[in-house]
């Protein structure tokens, strides 16, 4: 019979093993390991460093156009808007100093800004109440034989497709020729107001526009609407912006950049979901933006500009200042052919 302690002092010895093998064994691969994570390490904060570098250049490039288009920005708007009005109509949530720079940089290039219309976040609640509310508002400002913008009609925004006909009647006109009295335009902005759907205002903080404009400038909140909120809200905005387009001689759907992405309605338009054409701008925070706001306006007026999307994003064209050209390869030398002798 085996004795209990040669059982004891097996079971000691394989521990003993096992904890001499762990000793040896991790002081053996230790300097090895070490090793390794250092040179992991190293690599990982060279390319850190090479990231940071290459962020730092980017904004310092982005800076510098900045500051160039700041100083360029007389020459490169100076006439291109002479002679036009043009309204501002605004989303519920748009950012101030967009929306002040946008209008510096019309005035800028010629243009009299007539006010802006801002949209209370009521005009896009697209509940039954809502919508009802909407279209008893526009049959009572009694328009009757009117001849209003046409939008596809759309069951979900069926109210707001309603009100953005009157208000394009109301605030626009193309070459002079206005939809409505300018009575009946202050009868549609009053009688939606009172209703809660929006507020009008003059360039000098006046109380009301100060006249029909011939263009207008749609700008988009700052951030992008809800998942659940964005497919109604986008609707009803663009369905707004493409009645302003062809109740006047163009239309412009812009914002910054935070507020022009995925589920925005500058997407919407431009990678083509919305189903309708308007010309986009998704960077009006910087002055390049509203420089190119300004110059897509210009060339509406020749009668030959096509919608397009401009700004930064992917697929955008960068501006709608014409490019220049390459300049011309040189002709080929004729080849001498060697004298006969």
């Amino acid at each position: 019979m085996i004795d209990f302690r040669y059982h004891l002092v097996s079971i000691v010895a394989v521990f003993l093993a096992l904890a001499v093998g762990i000793v040896v064994g991790s002081t053996a691969l230790a300097p090895a390991v070490q090793s390794g994570l250092n040179t992991v390490s190293a690599n990982e904060a060279k390319t850190n460093k090479m990231l940071y570098d290459h962020n730092q250049q980017l904004k310092n490039q982005i800076a510098a156009d900045e500051a160039f288009a700041q100083a360029a920005e007389g020459r490169l708007l100076s006439g291109l808007l002479n002679g036009e009005h043009v309204a501002l109509v605004l989303a519920p949530g748009t950012d101030s100093t967009t929306v002040d720079g946008l209008t510096s940089a019309l005035q800028r290039a010629g243009a009299s800004v007539t006010g802006q219309v801002v949209l209370s976040s009521q005009f896009f609640d697209t509940s039954t109440v809502t919508e009802q509310q909407l279209k008893s508002s526009v049959k009572s400002l009694q328009l009757n034989g009117v001849t209003l913008p046409q939008s596809a009609s759309n069951p979900q925004v069926s109210g707001q497709q309603a009100a953005a006909q009157v208000i394009a009647a109301a605030i626009m006109n193309k070459d002079g020729l206005p939809t409505l009295t300018p009575a009946q335009s202050q009868g549609v902005m009053t009688g939606l107001a009172k209703a809660g759907f929006l507020q009008d205002s003059g360039p000098s903080g006046g109380s009301s526009l100060t006249s029909q404009a011939t263009l207008a400038v749609v700008v988009v909140p700052t951030t992008v609407p809800a998942a659940t909120l964005s497919g109604q809200f986008n609707m009803a905005l663009i369905s707004l912006a493409n009645d302003l387009q062809e109740a006047s001689k163009g239309a412009v759907l812009t914002g910054p950049l935070t507020g022009t992405g995925p589920r925005s309605a500058v997407d919407a338009v431009s990678s083509g979901n919305a189903g309708v054409t308007l010309t986009t701008v998704d960077n009006a925070e910087t002055t390049i933006g509203q420089i190119v706001v300004a110059q897509a306006l210009s060339q509406m007026l020749t009668h030959s500009a096509s919608p397009t999307a401009y700004g930064v994003r992917p697929g955008a064209v960068p501006s709608p200042a014409p490019s220049a050209s390459p300049p011309p390869s040189p002709s080929p030398q004729p080849t001498r052919k060697a004298a006969r002798r």
